[in-house]
């Protein structure tokens, strides 16, 4: 269950071997996925354990 990100959160994750900054963009549910997006191109599926929070 998706519980711990929602929607608009900033996240790192991990792009390749690069940690980046990214924003949540949709809940898979069905998947137990979160969509992070990283820029108007660039955006891939994480599980929960895969990302952790960002704070500025």
């Amino acid at each position: 269950m998706l519980t711990k990100y929602k929607i608009g959160d900033l996240v790192f994750a991990k792009l390749g071997t690069l940690p980046l900054v990214g924003t949540v963009v949709y809940l898979d549910k069905k998947g137990a996925q979160y969509l992070v997006r990283f820029s108007a191109t660039q955006q891939l599926y994480y599980a929960e354990t895969d990302l952790t929070p960002y704070h500025n």
